[in-house]
């Protein structure tokens, strides 16, 4: 087991019972896995509905992706608005479906407010330590007619996208197509439940938001700057190709870099918690974490 996952691994062993998880990375609840034990029920509906057995398996792991997102976004409201880039959010979802070809894509987590701003966000936690080789559908290269729109250009592009690498975490390379695919439907006149329409809403970014480990854990942290290299690879070829939406704006970022805009809106048990639960081992600007 690689250093990073086996240190999870202990963290999650001092915060439950030996009894009460499934193996040595896994809750038996995932309720053991988020900030004061209970999620709203709308939150549930909208796990449950986005991606099948999310909470009864992959919520469950300390490592987990969707669980990481939800701990730093659940607790946006009216009441308590997240103020990111200048533009306060005042809602949060989900598992937000995005229909992409016949089928829906599910977006990590969207943050929104009345003014129709939206903020898509793709959560990624350990996901790029996987390596295997660039794998889609033939339908995305082949049959044109099962696109919404720009069908000719993104097979095109898919067929012609180089993605020989080996050993490089390529199923975020293809999420994160699916995912333009899917917000250029939108962009194009396909509704999103919960969302404004792409002509109503005044700023739009897209981001890829990675956990960067502490560059002390050497081969999880160059896994994480050769996943980025290939996001960079991708952007720059999607821009030349004219394939990314007009208005949105599409970055790659790491957690630690919204950090000190997180720890600036949320109580200090919240603040206690991500840093104790996730933020202990991530590469950090100095905060107060580093002074005591």
């Amino acid at each position: 087991m690689r250093e990073l996952k086996s240190k999870l691994c202990d963290y999650a062993k001092k915060i439950a019972l030996s009894e009460s998880m499934v193996d040595e990375s896994h809750f038996y609840d995932f309720r053991q896995n988020i900030f004061g034990g209970k999620m709203k029920p709308e939150f549930i509906k909208m796990f449950m509905d986005g991606d099948g057995n999310e909470l009864v398996s992959k919520a469950c792991a300390v490592h987990s992706s969707s669980m990481l997102g939800y701990n730093f976004f659940h607790w946006i409201s009216e009441e308590q608005p997240f103020t990111y880039e200048g533009i306060q959010y005042t809602k949060v979802l989900f598992e937000v479906k995005i229909r992409v070809l016949k089928r829906p894509a599910n977006m990590d987590i969207v943050l929104t407010n009345d003014n129709g701003d939206i903020l898509f966000i793709e959560s990624k936690f350990l996901e790029y330590l996987d390596s295997k080789s660039f794998s889609i559908s033939d339908t995305y290269k082949k049959e044109v007619k099962a696109y919404y729109c720009s069908g000719e250009k993104w097979s095109i592009f898919i067929k012609n996208y180089n993605a020989q690498k080996k050993g490089q975490y390529w199923d975020g390379i293809k999420q994160e197509i699916c995912h333009l695919i899917g917000l250029t439907n939108w962009a194009n006149g396909m509704t999103i439940d919960g969302l404004s329409s792409y002509n109503d809403a005044k700023d739009y970014k897209f981001i890829n938001l990675v956990f960067e480990p502490h560059k002390n854990y050497k081969e999880e942290h160059e896994s994480f700057e050769n996943y980025h290299k290939l996001y960079l690879d991708l952007h720059t070829n999607l821009k030349k190709e004219k394939l990314i939406p007009e208005k949105i704006k599409m970055e790659f970022k790491a957690y630690s870099d919204l950090w000190t805009d997180i720890q600036n809106c949320i109580s200090s048990e919240l603040k206690d918690y991500l840093h104790a639960h996730y933020m202990q081992f991530a590469q950090l600007i100095p905060d107060f974490y580093d002074l005591k």
